[in-house]
């Protein structure tokens, strides 16, 4: 079975619902649930999920860049899931401690970068 470019945006938007869910819980949970801060997240997510359907476009247009989109849609996915998994942590649902470790050293290189 190959994976389609429409079955990764389908697994995309999943991710995304998800990730609109758990953030909105995580801000809930911490007393910063606010209409403004949910409005840029939302349409930062319709502005990903356009790029992904113009992706798709070209897709069609250009098959032999399939590849290319195909790990492009990967990232958009990855960076999803680095952001449920950072909601669940934020809401103590258990994550194994190496994931957390991960999570930790990465935002930790990003906070000295800011310096």
């Amino acid at each position: 079975m190959e994976i389609t470019l429409e079955v990764l945006f389908k697994v995309f938007f999943i991710a995304i619902v998800v990730d609109f869910v758990t953030g909105v819980l995580v801000a809930a949970k911490k007393g910063r649930l606010k209409s403004r801060t949910c409005s840029n997240g939302m349409f930062r997510s319709i502005g990903e999920c356009i790029v992904l359907g113009i992706f798709m476009s070209v897709d069609y247009l250009v098959p032999s860049l399939n590849s290319i989109l195909v790990t492009f849609i990967a990232g958009f996915i990855f960076k999803e899931g680095l952001s449920i998994v950072e909601n669940l942590v934020n809401l103590d649902v258990w994550i194994p401690e190496s994931i957390k470790k991960t999570l930790q050293v990465e935002t930790d290189k990003v906070n000295n970068l800011k310096k």
